[in-house]
């Protein structure tokens, strides 16, 4: 989930503990280290569309887009170092960033999303704000929380301010989309109002991704908002995960979940999308605590230190297990932050310019060969009944 300056706690993951493995993931793992204007909300059959051409791509071996959160600050008047951040990842290999749109002006914003496409990368614009789905304000109202964009189309009404928000960035340069909802400020009795803000937002942009972010232990809660949903995969352990027979349990429930959640994208007609780890095991103190390395005494610095942060050959599978089990759209990496210290930037930028996997080519012809194989069964089917006809 991203980092949020509204002091929002990120919600503790608890390890994953299942009990069996599947061969399929040994293969995947095998590879990894041999890799080392408003307009009427759009339409189900539009966004199935979408999904098929995904879909065709990813059977062609081709990567889907990749990208990554980015806690810059814009607001401190910074956007040198945060062009930095973006030519940074596009060196890495990303194509997309992730940026707070709410505490910056509009000349700020303005000016970092024409240089990401100077460079050739894209912006996702992370919104955030629960009272626009019925929970609590960062704030107070609308107004006061994005206060450069009421403050410019001189409005106060939630709903104004909303759409002149998608107006104003769905025009600039090299938007992707909206990161319009994270799983730690979602609670599950705002389904119906993040429909509705979702369906807001896309009628007013019908043209660009709106993400909502989840984690595991929500499941398909909120697949039904009309949003792509981002899954986020964190396995939280004080182990490397390397080799994965040694850890078996978890790479199984990152394989479940990966296949639940394209199941549901495929049910809903839209696009799956998944966010994955490059930040240590548990980026916080509760995280520390869900998993045994740390005590509530801890500082942060101390609880870190026990914690583990992802190798290359984690990261790779991590994302090669997305492109075995589902067609992703987009994937996203959390986070920009700790990705690039401590000497981590080479491993992540190997996993991200890695080749599509064989092991994912294998399973992508497997599914041809199965589809080509009922096509051919319905098609006898078909010709025996019309002969039984005659």
């Amino acid at each position: 989930m991203p980092k949020n300056r509204c002091s929002l706690v990120r919600l503790p993951r608890i390890a994953l503990l299942l009990t069996t493995f599947t061969l399929a993931f040994c293969a995947l793992t095998a590879n990894a280290f041999a890799a080392s204007g408003a307009s009427k909300p759009r339409k189900v059959t539009h966004a199935s569309h979408k999904s098929k051409a995904t879909k065709k791509a990813h059977e062609s071996g081709v990567l889907p887009a990749q990208g990554m959160f980015d806690n810059c600050d814009l607001s401190n008047g910074v956007t040198t170092t945060c062009d930095q951040d973006l030519l940074q990842m596009h060196q890495a290999g990303l194509q997309v960033a992730v940026m707070d749109a709410q505490w910056a002006t509009l000349d700020e914003l303005s000016a970092y999303a024409s240089y990401a496409q100077s460079i050739g990368m894209s912006v996702m614009w992370e919104f955030n704000d629960p009272g626009y789905w019925g929970g609590a304000w960062i704030g107070s109202s609308a107004a006061a929380d994005w206060s450069a964009f009421s403050t410019a189309c001189g409005c106060t009404a939630s709903d104004q301010v909303l759409d002149y928000m998608i107006q104003w960035l769905s025009a600039l340069p090299g938007t992707y989309g909206y990161y319009a909802a994270d799983d730690s400020t979602l609670e599950p009795n705002q389904l119906a109002g993040l429909r509705q803000y979702v369906a807001e937002i896309k009628s007013v942009d019908p043209d660009h991704m709106v993400m909502v972010g989840s984690a595991q232990g929500q499941g398909t809660s909120f697949y039904s908002s009309g949003a792509t949903i981002g899954n986020e995969i964190y396995p939280e352990t004080t182990r490397s995960l390397m080799p994965a027979g040694q850890n078996l349990a978890i790479w199984q429930s990152v394989q479940q979940s990966i296949t639940q959640d394209q199941r549901a994208a495929t049910r809903q007609g839209t696009s799956s999308a998944f966010i994955l780890q490059a930040f240590s095991f548990g980026d916080n103190l509760s995280d520390g605590q869900a998993v045994g390395a740390c005590t509530a005494s801890m500082s942060q610095a101390q609880c870190a230190s026990r914690l583990q942060f992802p190798s290359a050959g984690v990261e790779l599978a991590l994302r090669n297990a997305a492109l075995q089990y589902a067609q992703p759209k987009l994937i996203l990496w959390y986070t920009y932050g700790q990705a690039s210290q401590g000497g981590h930037w080479a491993d992540f930028t190997s996993a991200v310019t890695a080749p599509y996997p064989v092991s994912a080519s294998a399973a992508r012809a497997k599914r041809n060969l199965r589809k080509s194989s009922r096509k051919h069964s319905a098609r006898r089917r078909n010709s025996s009944g019309h002969q039984l006809a005659i």
